[in-house]
C-alpha cells in the first residue's frame, strides 16, 4: 500500500500548522495557571537550586545571584520575568537538505521517536534483544520514511559504541540515514561539540548550521532542583551556535519531587525556568524549548510509568504553563508500559497522543515507546504513526462553505440523482475521508481469505516491506569522511 494513495493525508503538514489554536485543551484555570507560576518562583528564591556547572555560576554571578553556595542558589522572579522577555516564542527547525520542517509555536504539534532504548524487538525474529550501533541506523532509517513522524530520535542506545561515546555514534548512526531533523544527546561539552561540528559538515559550514539548524539538542536538570554540569553545559554550547535545545526536568511523583501532582507540577516548572534563566543571561535570545517529562513512580515496581494518566494530566498542566510564559514545549506521548504492541500499549499510545495533540504541544516525543522506554520496535512506531494520523484527522479544522455543503448535489439527488453517481463525491471523497493503512475495515469473508491476521502480523509484514523499499537520501562521500573522521577523533566526556 502506498503512502501517497490517499488525499487528506497529503495534506496533513500545511493543516498542522492550524491545529493548536483551535484545539487547545486548558486544564488548569487562569487562577490556577497564576498560583503555580507564584509558586514557582517563590521556591526559585525560597529554596533556591544546585548549580554544579562553573559557566553558570559566573553567568549568574554576574546577573546579581549570591553564588557563594553553590548548593543553594536563589534566583529572584525579576531574572525570570527578564528571561521570559528574551527568549523566543517561536523556533524554527530545518532538515539536512536546508527546508524548514518543523516550526515550533503556538498551533504547531510536532511528532518523533524517543531515545536511548537499552534494548529493541528484532524486525526479523522478534526477539527482544539488547541495541545495537546498526539498530539505531536502521531505525532511523524507517522512520525517515514514514509519513506523520517528523523528527527522529535514537530510539535505542549503540551498545557497541567504545566506551562514553554512544551518544556521538548514535547521531552518527542517524544523520547518514534521515533527511529529518534530530533531536540528540550527550554526555557533556565534547559531545556537544563534536555533534555539532558534524552537523556543520552536513549542511556546508557552521555559519548555515547556525541559520538552518537541523538538530535539536535534549537535556535536563537533576530532580529535585539540581543543575548539574553535565546538564548545563551542553546547554551553554548550544547557546554559542544558536541550536535549539530543550531543558526540562523527569521528576517522579513519590521519589524525586512531592507525591501530588501539585507538588510535581510547581517543582517542573520551577527546574526548567532556573535553565532558561542561566542560558538567557548566557545569550539572549537562545533558542529555549520549556517542558517536563514528569510522571508517577510505581509504588510497587519503582517503574518510571509512560503510559500512567498522571502523565497525561500533568502533561496537559505543563502546557498550559508553556502558553502561559509563550515559550515552545517539549512532551511525552505514543509511549506505553507494555511490554509488546498489544492492546495496552495501543490504548496508552493513542490516549497520550490525542492528548498531547489537544493540548498543543510542539514536539511530541517518544512515540513508539514500549516497557516504559525500555524497547523500541519498528511495528509501534509504524502504529503510532497511525494513530498521529488518525488523531490529526479528529481533530482537524472544519470549513462550511458552498463546494463542502454542497446544496445543489443534495438538489440533485433529491430530484433523483445518487451521491455515489455525483461529480462532488468522487472529487471530494479522498481529501474528506480517513483512510487506515493498517486498521482492518474488511468485511469478515475477506479478511478471513487474506489469512485472519491480526494487527501485529499486518505491522510487521508492512514494517519489513517500508524499510526493505526505502533509500534514504546519502550524503556526498567527502561529507561521510569527514563526520567518520570526527567520530573517531572523538574525545568522549565519560571514560
Amino acid at each position: 500500500m502506498s503512502y501517497s494513495s490517499y488525499g487528506w493525508r497529503l495534506r496533513r503538514k500545511k493543516m498542522s500548522i492550524t491545529l493548536g489554536k483551535q484545539i487547545t485543551n486548558q486544564i488548569l484555570s487562569t487562577e490556577q495557571i497564576k498560583q503555580v507560576n507564584e509558586y514557582a518562583l517563590r521556591m526559585m528564591e525560597e529554596i533556591g537550586c544546585r548549580v554544579q556547572s562553573e559557566e553558570a555560576l559566573g553567568i549568574l554571578s554576574r546577573a546579581g545571584c549570591d553564588v557563594s553556595n553553590p548548593d543553594k542558589i536563589k534566583m529572584p522572579r525579576k531574572l525570570v520575568m527578564e528571561a521570559l522577555e528574551t527568549a523566543p516564542d517561536k523556533i524554527e527547525v530545518f532538515n539536512r537538505d536546508g527546508e524548514l520542517a518543523m516550526e515550533l509555536k503556538d498551533g504547531s504539534c510536532n511528532y518523533g521517536t524517543g531515545s536511548d532504548c537499552p534494548t529493541t524487538i528484532d524486525l526479523d525474529t522478534g526477539e527482544r534483544r539488547s541495541c545495537l550501533k546498526d539498530d539505531v541506523s536502521r531505525l532511523a532509517k524507517f522512520s525517515d520514511a514514514l509519513p506523520n513522524i517528523d523528527f527522529v530520535m535514537s530510539f535505542g542506545i549503540a551498545n557497541d559504541s567504545p566506551r562514553g561515546g554512544n551518544f556521538v555514534h548514535q547521531y552518527d548512526a542517524m544523520i547518514k540515514n534521515t533527511t529529518k531533523p534530530i533531536i540528540v544527546t550527550g554526555h557533556g561539552r565534547n559531545d556537544m561539540n563534536t555533534m555539532i561540528e558534524m552537523a556543520a559538515a552536513s549542511v556546508g559550514g557552521v555559519d548555515k548550521l547556525k541559520s538552518k539548524p537541523p538538530l535539536i539538542l535534549y537535556t535536563e536538570p537533576l530532580a529535585p532542583l539540581l543543575h548539574t554540569e553535565m546538564g548545563v553545559d551542553k546547554g551553554l554550547v548550544c547557546c554559542e551556535y544558536d541550536v535549539p535545545f530543550i531543558y526540562i526536568s523527569s521528576p517522579m511523583l513519590g521519589a524525586s519531587a512531592p507525591v501530588t501532582l501539585e507538588g510535581i507540577l510547581v517543582q517542573t516548572v520551577a527546574e526548567s525556568l532556573a535553565g532558561l534563566v542561566i542560558f538567557q543571561k548566557k545569550k539572549e535570545g537562545s533558542k529555549f524549548i520549556f517542558g517536563g517529562d514528569a510522571t508517577v513512580m510505581d509504588m510497587r515496581t519503582n517503574i518510571f510509568r509512560y503510559g500512567a494518566p498522571e502523565l497525561n494530566v500533568l502533561n496537559q498542566a505543563l502546557a498550559d504553563m508553556a502558553h502561559y510564559y509563550k515559550l515552545p514545549f517539549f512532551c511525552i506521548a505514543g509511549a506505553s508500559d507494555s511490554k509488546v504492541l498489544d492492546a495496552q500499549a495501543g490504548f496508552e499510545s493513542a490516549m497520550s497522543i490525542y492528548m498531547a495533540t489537544k493540548n498543543g504541544c510542539n514536539i511530541i516525543h517518544d512515540c513508539g515507546y514500549l516497557e516504559y522506554g525500555s524497547t523500541s520496535s519498528f511495528e509501534s512506531i509504524l502504529f503510532a504513526d497511525e494513530i498521529i494520523s488518525s488523531v490529526e484527522y479528529l481533530l482537524r479544522p472544519l470549513d462550511f462553505n458552498d463546494g463542502t455543503v454542497a446544496f445543489d448535489v443534495v438538489e440533485k439527488v433529491m430530484d433523483g440523482s445518487n451521491f455515489l453517481w455525483e461529480k462532488h463525491t468522487v472529487e471530494n471523497f479522498r481529501k474528506t475521508l480517513w483512510f487506515p493503512r493498517f486498521l482492518s475495515v474488511n468485511r469478515y469473508s475477506t479478511w478471513e481469505d487474506e489469512g485472519k491476521k491480526d494487527l501485529s502480523v499486518i505491522l510487521n509484514e508492512e514494517a519489513k516491506k517500508i524499510f526493505n523499499n526505502h533509500k534514504p537520501v546519502a550524503l556526498p562521500e567527502k561529507t561521510i569522511k569527514e563526520i567518520d573522521r570526527l567520530v573517531a577523533y572523538h574525545h568522549p566526556d565519560v571514560e
